[in-house]
């Protein structure tokens, strides 16, 4: 009866694990769909060039938006004045502005000016031509009703009285369908003035501090909004209905922070619980990263009528509060608001960092459904066998806001980066991102984040993202593991999904266990190639095995066998020594079971292979073994040698190759390293001539390639990197021009 009361206890309490944080999928399809939908509408509705049409010799440096709208009666009138300064000289400018709204006037120096409007952009010819470097300014007077379509301007009702409400929602192009700004990803407003018109029994939300709140004749109110940061235009927003405010305050970094709630009144008792929650996510996002970026102000949330959220600078739009919600759209006044994405292409940068810190949120604070949540991430990414994180077609709004790949694909490949370069470097590396004068409260790409990661881990993260950012795919590993005593072998290889990427390098956790004794050691092999063998010493025998028992990797289908054998020979080391002037070959191996035989392979070219020797394999279990050969032929300098090992069963793998220069002392004229060389050939002359001299480079074919000069008293260096793979010959000329001496050398 104990066992059985035990097991409904274990059940029951595996039941409250599982549900004490549902895996969060849902909540980012919701927030993904939500950010889709304006620009899908967009183009069904013929938008076919949804983008900025505003022109680039200008740059925004403050809106003053004077707004009158009703919840009642989907409209807007306004005056948006635009302050600037000229990019480059010239007498026009050009904002963009939707054609349904009609402007009346538009004036520089409350003197009229000329304008057209067409094709949703609004060209104004300004009084005279203004020098690059001057600030000037203009105003746009305009009312009308917003296209209908897209989304980008609401009304409806809530609650049980059917209470009108009216707000905005821009991203990614809808900023112009209400009014008139420049509408793209590369100019951000220093500052923002919002003035509110609407009937006095509503209240008006907006970014910002609230600065009054003024009665004006016919019931109406005006709702002065002020925000003092730099704002892209499809973060300004508005939102008016009976709204319910709640205010709270939390510290960051020894500023009092307002957190304002801009709730419906039937939604008080869930918005205010939820104020809570991001008022402790704000406290854990700012250790982590930075203090929030709009301390001086405020943050809060607004409520709407929209699946989602949406992250408007200051004042989240939020359906309801739920915590993943709540957590994406605070870690986007980091990763969207502060540091918007530079391009589409790059909205990953927004999207993915959200739905990472979201997911850093409910693993602090529900922990035990870590692995569920991350696995669940892992398997949407690996639903489909390609896709890359950056956007490859920024007309396609199902691309721009995919959730599997600008989301989920984003955030788990900074689970990788985390991973690699631990979480000490990535998370300072993320601080200075952030805190970068060229990019703080600006734009960025990828390569710009990718340049602090590398600034500050010491490592060159281009492979990683020419695998995981631009690249498709991911890896599927085939482990094969042998355990010898206390020790394991094992021999990873992959293959991936889609023909972008080839290999996909990362460090491999694998947690040995002995079941029997409790013991497990996780291991970390940096797996730099196909079908690497590693031998690992675990201080017990181990009879299981699990693949990255964290779930920090992109990985699926991988298996796991435990091979009835030992794994194939391991090569420790090769070299080649000179005994006067025969080569002398050097190897060391390991885990030799198997093994029956060594041939000793000899080449001119490093293409062409005669076997001129054998050596039975001890064929042993000891960890090392040594063996020595030493080619006694005549004239046997300047050659190519790899060790070739035959298992019993006829299984062959070669050793890397080495090269022998193995001259006599008298006729030795040029010494060169290492061979064959990856980088940097080093070389010196043995006899000290008295001439300058120089050195040529010509490939094996005897086309000439370069010239470098060189010395006769000292070591020279040559850089090889940039040349191909191949067999090249090195001379050494007089002052005259006369070959003095020559060697080969093989780049890897």
């Amino acid at each position: 009866m104990r066992i059985f009361l035990l097991s409904i206890l274990l059940f029951i309490s595996c039941l409250v694990c599982a549900q004490e944080n549902v895996p969060d999928t849902d909540d980012v399809a919701h927030i993904s769909e939500m950010e889709l939908k304006t620009f899908k509408r967009r183009l069904e509705y013929g938008d076919k060039n949804a983008r900025a049409s505003a022109s680039q010799n200008f740059e925004v440096t403050y809106y003053r938006c004077q707004w009158e709208v009703d919840p009642n009666i989907r409209y807007i009138k306004g005056v948006v004045t635009v302050h600037f300064v000229m990019k480059s000289a010239g007498n026009s400018l050009t904002l963009d502005l939707a054609n349904e709204l009609n402007v009346s006037i538009v004036s520089q120096h409350n003197v009229p000016a000329t304008f057209t409007h067409s094709n949703n952009a609004l060209n104004i010819s300004l009084q005279a031509p203004i020098a690059a470097g001057v600030k000037d300014s203009v105003s746009i007077s305009y009312e009308g009703v917003p296209p209908t379509a897209f989304a980008t301007f609401v009304t409806g009702t809530h609650g049980p009285n059917q209470d009108p409400a009216l707000w905005t929602l821009s991203e990614p192009y809808g900023a112009r369908d209400w009014w008139p700004c420049k509408n793209g990803l590369d100019d951000k407003a220093d500052s923002i003035d919002v003035y509110l018109k609407h009937p006095a029994n509503y209240k008006g939300a907006s970014n910002g501090l609230l600065q009054s709140e003024v009665p004006v004749p016919d019931s109406k109110v005006v709702t002065h909004w002020k925000h003092r940061y730099p704002i892209a235009s499809y973060l300004v927003c508005l939102a008016v209905t009976n709204y319910n405010v709640l205010n709270n305050s939390v510290n960051i970094g020894g500023t009092t922070v307002p957190m304002q709630t801009y709730c419906y009144p039937e939604s008080q008792a869930s918005f205010a619980a939820g104020a809570q929650n991001a008022m402790n996510a704000m406290v854990q996002f700012s250790n982590l990263v930075g203090d929030y970026p709009f301390k001086k102000e405020k943050y809060g949330h607004v409520q709407f009528m929209f699946g989602g959220g949406m992250e408007h600078q200051t004042c989240s739009f939020m359906v309801n509060m739920g915590e993943n919600l709540i957590a994406h759209e605070l870690a986007h006044q980091w990763f969207g608001d502060k540091i918007t994405c530079g391009s589409w292409e790059h909205i990953w940068l927004n999207e993915g960092f959200a739905t990472h810190f979201a997911s850093i949120y409910t693993e602090n604070k529900f922990p035990l459904n870590t692995l569920n949540n991350r696995t669940a991430g892992i398997n949407l990414v690996t639903s489909q066998p390609g896709g890359s994180v950056w956007v490859d077609d920024i007309s396609n709004p199902n691309r721009i806001f995919s959730q599997r790949l600008s989301y989920y694909k984003g955030s788990h490949l900074l689970y990788m980066l985390r991973w690699i370069l631990g979480d000490a470097a990535f998370f300072t590396a993320v601080k200075n991102y952030l805190q970068d004068p060229a990019l703080a409260y600006g734009f960025a790409k990828t390569a710009d984040l990718k340049s602090h990661l590398e600034a500050v881990s010491g490592k060159n993260l281009t492979y990683f993202f020419d695998q995981w950012f631009t690249g498709q795919g991911y890896p599927s590993y085939q482990v094969d593991w042998f355990p010898k005593g206390n020790s394991v072998q094992v021999k990873l290889s992959q293959t991936t999904s889609h023909a972008s990427v080839g290999f996909f390098q990362l460090p491999i956790p694998l947690l040995f266990k002995n079941t029997g004794t409790g013991q497990q050691k996780l291991v970390v092999l940096d797996n730099t190639s196909n079908g690497q063998i590693f031998t690992e010493n675990l201080g017990f025998v181990a009879d299981a095995v699990v693949f990255d028992p964290e779930k920090w990797l992109v990985t699926k289908n991988n298996t796991l066998t435990k091979a009835s054998d030992p794994l194939p020979v391991k090569f420790q080391s090769f070299s080649v020594d000179c005994n006067g002037s025969q080569p002398q070959l050097n190897w060391v191996t390991s885990e030799e079971v198997n093994a029956d035989h060594f041939e000793i392979h000899k080449s001119h070219n490093a293409v062409d292979w005669t076997n001129i020797g054998s050596v039975d394999a001890s064929g042993t279990s000891k960890h090392l073994n040594t063996y020595t050969f030493t080619d006694e032929a005549l004239n046997a300098e300047n050659q190519y040698y790899r060790i070739a090992e035959f298992d019993y069963d006829g299984t062959e793998q070669h050793s890397r190759i080495v090269y022998a220069q193995c001259q006599s002392a008298e006729s030795q004229k040029l010494v060169i390293s290492p061979n064959p060389v990856d980088d940097k050939l080093h070389f010196s002359l043995a006899l000290d001539f008295k001439e300058p001299v120089s050195t040529q480079i010509f490939d094996i074919q005897g086309h000439y390639l370069e010239t470098i000069s060189a010395s006769s008293s000292k070591e020279n260096q040559i850089d090889t990197a940039h040349l191909a793979p191949g067999l090249y010959i090195l001379q050494i000329h007089d002052v005259g021009g006369k070959v003095i001496t020559s060697a080969k050398f093989l780049k890897r």
